[in-house]
C-alpha cells in the first residue's frame, strides 16, 4: 500500500498497552496526527491471540484472532505500538488459519496493511525527523520479537529515529537484541529464569550510564519497567513512541521508590 492523498490509519493499540499503559496509545496517536494521519481506534478490539497460540490452545487464539480481524475496517493501514503483535499478525496468523482458506486470505490481507509504528513512520510516511522535543540520554531495547519483515518492522527504524531527534543522545548497550526475559509466558511459566534474564538486561542498560531505555514492545516494557522501579534503579523505562512524541522528562521524585 502507498499512501495517496489523505492517510487514515487504524490503532491497533494492543491489550497490554490498553490496560496497563494508555500513555503509549496516546502518544503514538499524537505521533501520527503529527505527520497528518487521521487516526482512528476500533474500541471493539481486545486481544491478538498471542498468549494462547504459544501456551498451545490454537483453538482459542483462533478464536480471539478472528474477533481482531472482524474488529477493523476493510480496507486502510493498521499501526501497532508493539513489535509482538505485529509479529504474531504477520507469523501467527498464517499458522492458526492454514486449514481455513477464507480466513487465511482475509489474515494474509490484515497483516499486508499492518505496521509496527516505527516501520510505518519511516517506510510509508517517510518520516526522517519525529519531531520530539524529548531530551536526554536513551539507550535502546531491541525486542526479540519485533519482527523482521519488510513490512512488519525492524531494528532500524527505531534507531534512525531515535538518533534524529537532536536533545536525545543515543547510547547504545551490549547485547541490545537479547531477549528481556519476558517471552509471555515464558515469564509465568519460568519466572526464576526470566528474572536472570531480565537482570542482565538490566546490568547492560545501567552499564551505559543512560538516564531512559526505550522499547518498541509493550512487554518488553512491561517487563523491564517492571524490574527498574521494583528495585529503584536509576533509569527510567519508555516506549518508543513516548520518546517520539516528545513525552516529558521524569524528574527525580524524592524518597524511597
Amino acid at each position: 500500500m502507498d499512501p495517496k492523498g489523505p492517510v487514515s490509519a487504524s490503532l491497533f493499540f494492543s491489550c497490554s498497552a490498553d490496560a496497563f499503559a494508555p500513555d503509549v496509545c496516546f502518544a503514538a496517536t499524537e505521533l501520527l496526527e503529527r505527520f497528518g494521519v487521521k487516526v482512528g481506534a476500533p474500541l471493539s478490539q481486545t486481544c491478538c491471540g498471542q498468549p494462547a497460540f504459544f501456551t498451545g490452545n490454537r483453538k482459542e487464539a483462533r478464536a480471539v484472532a478472528r474477533k481482531l480481524l472482524r474488529s477493523f475496517p476493510d480496507d486502510g493501514y493498521i499501526v501497532t505500538p508493539s513489535g509482538s503483535c505485529a509479529a504474531m499478525v504477520h507469523d501467527g496468523f498464517p499458522v492458526l488459519f492454514r486449514d481455513e482458506p477464507r480466513t487465511l486470505a482475509a489474515a494474509r490481507a490484515f497483516a499486508e496493511r499492518t505496521y509496527e509504528l516505527s516501520r510505518f513512520l519511516v517506510d510509508v510516511l517517510g518520516v526522517t525527523d519525529p519531531k520530539s522535543p524529548f531530551t536526554g540520554t536513551v539507550t535502546y531495547h531491541e525486542s526479540c520479537r519485533l519482527p523482521k519483515g519488510p513490512k512488519a518492522g525492524a531494528a532500524d527504524p527505531p534507531r534512525t529515529l531515535l538518533r534524529s531527534i537532536p536533545g536525545v543522545a543515543l547510547v547504545e548497550m551490549e547485547e541490545a537484541g537479547r531477549c528481556c526475559g519476558f517471552g509471555g509466558v515464558f515469564s509465568v511459566r519460568h519466572p526464576q529464569i526470566s528474572c536472570a534474564m531480565t537482570e542482565r538486561k538490566i546490568e547492560r542498560i545501567l552499564a551505559t550510564g543512560a538516564e531512559y531505555v526505550a522499547t518498541a514492545d509493550m512487554g518488553c516494557l512491561l517487563n523491564i519497567g517492571g524490574m527498574i522501579s521494583r528495585y529503584g534503579y536509576p533509569v527510567k523505562a519508555l516506549h518508543l513512541a513516548q520518546v517520539l512524541a516528545g513525552a516529558p522528562r521524569v524528574e527525580e521524585e524524592e524518597g524511597p521508590p
